[in-house]
């Protein structure tokens, strides 16, 4: 993902679409909140692991952006979750299609993220780029598309610009599973590490952690990190 290039700021309302909070609760009451965040499901797992991670029990998701969903079975839950990215999808792709670049790049990670639609999402990538060719986040969403379609080395040379302009957590979480998946199990292993100094999530922090514990019960062999 990424902030907006300045040469084309994002539509406000737009920006109100995305800019939401979920929220989770534990068996005490307790509520934990995550967002805003581009991607529905990104926020509901995210609030759900910040309540995990504090040891608590009981912890559920309770909000969907502004709608409570705190009784509703799990399927029932799914569905709200479905309407929101579907409805996102769509304002994104009208709002890209008018020369919206922050909506582009936040289409094409959305596609990267699920691994569908890779050309679209190539497009709608380039399309950003050229409006902010240096933008770190854009450089992101575009070396995520490449390391979905396989092209690793590509995907390392964009991961790298990327990380020079903006090293989050996220982004040197990427740059480390393209280079799990080119069998660069060390390099990897030392990415991971520095995504974890950097401040991941709890929802990326665990995946890290996954990953990790992959790779020390594997010997050092590489292991597939979709």
């Amino acid at each position: 993902m990424f902030a907006a290039p300045t040469e084309q700021k994002v539509d406000d309302r737009y920006r109100a679409m995305i800019d939401f909070k979920a929220m989770a609760r534990d068996a005490a009451g307790k509520e934990y909140a995550a967002g805003p965040n581009a991607t529905v499901i990104g926020a509901v797992e995210e609030a759900v692991a910040m309540c995990q991670q504090a040891n608590a029990q009981g912890c559920k998701a309770v909000r969907v952006g502004l709608t409570w969903v705190d009784g509703l079975d799990q399927s029932a839950i799914e569905s709200v979750i479905t309407s929101y990215r579907d409805t996102m999808t769509a304002e994104a792709y009208q709002a890209a299609g008018q020369g919206n670049m922050g909506a582009a790049n936040w289409l094409a990670y959305h596609y990267a993220v699920r691994g569908e639609n890779l050309q679209e999402a190539e497009r709608l990538s380039k399309q950003a780029l050229q409006v902010a060719p240096d933008d770190a986040g854009a450089l992101d969403t575009y070396g995520l598309i490449l390391y979905r379609q396989g092209r690793y080395q590509e995907a390392e040379e964009v991961f790298i610009r990327a990380n020079k302009a903006m090293p989050t957590a996220e982004h040197i979480a990427h740059f480390a599973d393209n280079a799990l998946a080119m069998g660069k199990t060390e390099m990897a292993r030392a990415a991971y590490q520095r995504a974890l100094e950097a401040g991941a999530g709890p929802v990326l922090s665990q995946t890290i952690q996954k990953r990790l514990l992959a790779l020390d019960l594997n010997g050092g062999a590489a292991a597939p990190a979709q």
